[in-house]
């Protein structure tokens, strides 16, 4: 596991100029076509940065600008992801905009959208009060929970939705994002649900929903997000809440179990 990396390069291989011994560096896969078999990616199919040292391929390896901290560019990984989903979505300025969870990447949904986008509002959808709270400090125009009569008076009064960030993408959030949406409107799909679910179709004709899949980030979205550190437009201390050690990881996952008492948003793990 761990396929969010950072690091300093120990030793190199053949053919590699693109870093040096001693470099700061991002290990961030690049997307490949899971249809065509290219199962690849360090800390999901294969060995990932939960270790003292990780053999990184050369497509992977981004050095870190020299004004960001090592720590800092962790972050990087997750603001790809949207870079890609702005990408893949065409979304425009000054849009209607819905996060379907406030978690780590439903927030640098947030943040990335605010940066680039200029909503005319955000909502972030979270059952978890410290997210939402967090979700407020980093610029939400509102906060609510699950509850689908709670989503719909807010989009009563501000307006339906023209774009939806779907960053949890079970049955449940897919089914109320297509209920939340103003017709012609697009869902974008940021959340990985492996299996089958019940799909509203009649509501996805109706509507006239675009319905638009993501996964990972190409190399120019790994770069459009690097250059958002660079720029200092991104604090990455409003996302990273604690550092731990590699021998706590075990107790740090448990807390994942009880999601009504988390308290962090994102939590590294420090290698020394």
């Amino acid at each position: 596991m761990g396929h969010e990396i950072t690091g300093i390069v120990k030793e190199i291989g053949e053919n590699i100029s693109n870093v040096n011994v001693g470099d700061r560096v991002i290990c961030v896969n690049v997307s490949l076509d899971v249809s065509q078999g290219e199962l690849k990616g360090m800390g999901m199919f294969q060995d990932g940065g939960f270790a003292e040292y990780v053999i990184v391929p050369k497509i992977s390896l981004f050095p870190i600008p020299e004004n960001v901290p090592i720590k800092d560019a962790v972050m990087v990984e997750t603001f790809a992801l949207m870079m890609r989903a702005f990408k893949l979505s065409k979304i425009e300025k000054g849009e209607n905009i819905l996060i379907i969870g406030g978690g780590n990447v439903g927030l640098a949904a947030l943040k990335a959208l605010l940066i680039e986008k200029d909503p005319n509002y955000v909502v972030v959808v979270e059952p978890n009060e410290f997210l939402r709270k967090k979700a407020i400090e980093l610029g939400a125009t509102d906060a609510v929970g699950t509850s689908r009569a709670k989503v719909k008076r807010v989009i009563k009064k501000l307006g339906a939705p023209t774009f939806i960030f779907d960053c949890v993408g079970n049955e449940e959030t897919i089914s109320n994002a297509v209920n939340f949406i103003k017709k012609g409107g697009t869902l974008l799909l940021e959340g990985i649900h492996k299996g089958s679910i019940t799909f509203p179709l009649f509501m996805l004709n109706s509507k006239e929903v675009t319905l638009k899949g993501c996964l990972g980030h190409d190399r120019d979205d790994i770069l459009a997000a690097i250059d958002l550190f660079a720029k200092g437009m991104v604090d990455a201390d409003e996302f990273i809440s604690e550092v731990i050690n590699l021998e706590d990881m075990q107790k740090t996952f448990e807390r994942f179990l009880d999601p009504t008492g988390r308290n962090f948003v994102k939590i590294l793990v420090e290698i020394k």
